[in-house]
């Protein structure tokens, strides 16, 4: 996928509320590793792991 909103708060569980583990910004490429309703678990190419919103990413 690539994040299609211009910043992105990547947090460590997929709740609001939850810790922001890092931040990612518009364009960026990760890898899809999981779904659990309107959330995505992410993975960046270092290996960053964490759980975002679903409409924050495109699905390429």
């Amino acid at each position: 996928g690539i994040v299609v909103v211009p910043s992105l708060e990547c947090l460590s569980a997929p709740q609001e509320g939850s810790t922001v583990l890092f931040i990612m910004h518009e364009g960026i490429k990760v890898r899809i590793l999981d779904k659990e309703l309107d959330w995505f678990k992410i993975e960046l190419p270092d290996g960053k792991q964490g759980w975002v919103k679903n409409e924050s990413i495109g699905v390429i």
